[in-house]
C-alpha cells in the first residue's frame, strides 16, 4: 500500500504533461467557438455569397476566346 500511495503522490506532483493538457483544452475551446460561429453566421454568409454570385450573371471572356478569332495582330511585333 505504501508503494501505491507513493506513486499517487509522485503523479500528483508531476507537472510535465500539464502544458499538453492546457493546449488540448485550448484547442477544444477554439473548435467549440468555431462551430458556434459557423452555426450562428453560416446561413447568413451562405445567403450573402449566393446573392453575390447571382449578380455575376454575365460571363466576361478574353478577346477571341471561344470565337475562333485571334484577338490580336498575331505578328509578334507588339504593334
Amino acid at each position: 500500500m505504501n508503494k501505491l500511495s507513493a506513486l499517487l503522490i509522485k503523479l500528483r506532483q508531476d507537472e510535465r504533461g500539464l502544458s499538453t493538457v492546457e493546449y488540448v483544452v485550448l484547442l477544444v475551446l477554439i473548435v467549440a467557438m468555431a462551430v458556434a460561429a459557423w452555426n450562428t453566421f453560416g446561413k447568413s454568409v451562405n445567403s450573402k455569397l449566393t446573392e453575390a454570385s447571382g449578380s455575376f450573371g454575365t460571363t466576361v471572356t478574353a478577346p477571341g476566346v471561344g470565337t475562333g478569332e485571334s484577338g490580336g495582330g498575331g505578328d509578334g511585333e507588339g504593334k
